[in-house]
């Protein structure tokens, strides 16, 4: 039986029986991470690393969609960490999902360059010194780039895939020029971009990327997803 804390609570995911540990006081996953999630391609036997995974969605809902893929979840947040360890041991994936407690910027010293074929990651957004930090500080290092900025995970990206290995993010769609010219700079070729509008009508707010390392210059721009 996996202990709970006294904050926590085991909640369905509503997809093959699998089930999460959240805490009604640290950070949860939201919508970002499901919208991401439905945008990643894998393929079989691919071997996957989620750059702040959180409380572990993406790993737990992305394993089973092929057949022998082997998923790293990375979180710095040693609270975080460990509540998606106790996830992946309540639906029985130890085996196949390995959550690392550890910054990111420090994975060069973990892995050896181009082990991946695939880096997931819903990345801090917020610059230093702008916006209204949370007061819950594991929202704050969730949304704003206190532990890494977006240079530091495209950099460490480009370490950890292999060549022409995928990246799949997102991002607001306000710093998508940002985005875009950091992975250019990391030989990792923007492919597909998809906007997100919160409503019909309404500008995007987000959008997802997908970059593949050593990919030739061609944009696809996906059709959007309107949100309510």
């Amino acid at each position: 039986m996996v202990k709970l804390n006294n904050s926590e609570k085991i909640e369905d995911l509503g997809d093959r029986g699998l089930k999460i540990i959240q805490a009604s006081d640290s950070y949860r996953f939201s919508v970002d991470s499901i919208l991401l999630l439905n945008f990643i391609r894998v393929k079989n036997y691919e071997k996957i690393i989620d750059l702040g995974t959180g409380s572990g969605i993406i790993p737990l809902l992305l394993f089973g969609k092929k057949k022998g893929l082997s998923i790293y979840g990375i979180e710095i947040q040693k609270d975080l960490a460990d509540m998606a360890r106790r996830s992946v041991e309540l639906n029985k994936l130890q085996n196949d999902i390995i959550i690392i407690q550890e910054d990111f910027r420090n994975l060069k010293n973990i892995f050896k360059n181009q082990q991946f074929d695939v880096v997931v990651s819903n990345p801090p957004y917020i610059s230093l010194g702008q916006g209204k930090i949370n007061p819950s500080n594991s929202r704050a290092i969730a949304r704003h780039e206190i532990k890494g900025n977006l240079e530091d995970i495209i950099s460490v990206s480009n370490y950890l895939l292999k060549n022409k290995g995928r990246i799949y993010l997102i991002y607001r769609s306000t710093k998508l020029i940002k985005l875009i010219l950091t992975l250019k700079k990391y030989g990792i070729e923007p492919k597909v971009v998809k906007f997100i509008h919160p409503r019909q009508g309404e500008n995007a707010n987000l959008v997802l990327l997908e970059g593949i390392k050593g990919g030739k210059e061609e944009l696809k721009i996906d059709n959007p997803i309107f949100q309510y």
